[in-house]
């Protein structure tokens, strides 16, 4: 799990539900470790276990939100190509090692944004979707959450301290981000009248690409082809995979399974820290700090089959490099012109590149 991802302080705090596929029991307990590995400060108030039997062959996934979609009857990508032409189906069908990933630099007319379609069937009749997918914030999109704080300098103590203690700071925050789908992709649906948002996808960390659906609405769709249509900024998105499931979500029994022990890697209880939303937090300042965390396996259910969850919930704070003047012109841009943002990162890509290579 890698949660808190674009949760750069406290008024951003978020929570987390990632699927653990590969945890087992031992000795009737499930044993976690939580680690920082990366320049941050890691602060979690929250950490539960969602032990979920459901029935066999389906899966379970989770939404944005924390509710939970049974999958049972996936239906793969038919077709999807760039504003190009180029085919990106053998990138996006199935869940891999071949991961759609471009740099960030411009296409051939200039542009920052990487316009797919993918086309999908739709069985007569159906009127809702789950869409399916696998992807991760990209590598460099997430280099640029610091690089962007970074330009308020000495000011970036008071912008964080307005987003702690102003939902309308907050709000604001939200509405650029979806505006320039960094963080947030929007999902287009073609319907009759022409493309419609149906849909969001959340960004996620930039190292591990997981599972997540997003509801649709289709009910407007007439056609026995579902079109979805996304506009990713180069260097922002990593994407493995999309597939779409029709089915009613079936029913699932869910166990909310807190904490039993928790020890950080000074031998020290941090149990009352992780047990509940309150203002305990169970603080990581470097990458040399861990706790191990247990929980209890609840009984199995006959017949059904298990996955589990971890529910978190936290935010994270920058180690931050520039306590000068803050670059009020950038930030402006930044803040107000379209499209800005990604220019600013492909700029700075362009910049590493050309030192990586020694060019002057």
């Amino acid at each position: 799990a890698e949660p808190y991802g674009g949760a750069i302080t406290r008024g951003l705090e978020k929570d987390d539900y990632s699927e653990l596929e590969h945890l087992r029991e031992q000795d009737n307990r499930y044993r976690l470790r939580i680690t920082n590995e990366v320049d941050e400060q890691q602060y979690t108030n929250l950490m539960e276990l969602w032990v979920l039997d459901h029935d066999p062959g389906t899966r379970v996934l989770a939404d944005q939100d924390g509710h939970l979609h049974t999958v049972g009857n996936v239906r793969q990508l038919l077709k999807a190509s760039d504003s190009a032409g180029a085919d990106l189906a053998p990138w996006l069908r199935a869940t891999d090692r071949l991961i759609w990933e471009p740099e960030a630099v411009p296409d051939a007319q200039g542009n920052l944004r990487r316009e797919i379609t993918m086309e999908f069937p739709k069985p007569a009749g159906a009127t809702s979707a789950k869409l399916v997918v696998n992807a991760a914030t990209g590598l460099w999109g997430s280099y640029m959450i610091k690089k962007m704080v970074e330009l308020r300098g000495r000011a970036a103590r008071d912008w964080f301290w307005k987003i702690d203690h102003d939902p309308g700071e907050v709000r604001s925050l939200f509405a650029w981000d979806l505006r320039e789908e960094l963080f947030a992709l929007k999902i287009y649906v073609q319907e009759p009248t022409g493309w419609e948002v149906r849909g969001v996808l959340q960004g996620m960390g930039p190292f591990i690409s997981k599972d997540r659906v997003v509801p649709l609405d289709i009910t407007r769709v007439r056609s026995d082809r579902l079109r979805i249509r996304i506009r990713p900024p180069a260097g922002f998105w990593a994407l493995n995979s999309f597939a779409v499931d029709y089915t009613r979500d079936a029913a699932v029994n869910l166990t909310r399974v807190p904490p039993a022990s928790a020890r950080d890697n000074q031998g020290r209880a941090v149990l009352a820290q992780l047990r509940a939303v309150d203002d305990q937090y169970y603080v990581m300042p470097t990458t040399a700090d861990w706790a191990d965390v247990d929980f209890v396996v609840p009984a199995r259910r006959a017949g059904r089959q298990r996955t589990i969850f971890l529910h978190s919930r936290g935010y994270y704070t920058l180690h931050l490099q520039n306590g000068g003047e803050p670059d009020t012109h950038a930030i402006a841009q930044i803040q107000n012109v379209p499209e800005t943002p990604a220019h600013f990162a492909a700029a700075a890509y362009a910049e590493w590149r050309a030192e990586r290579n020694g060019t002057p």
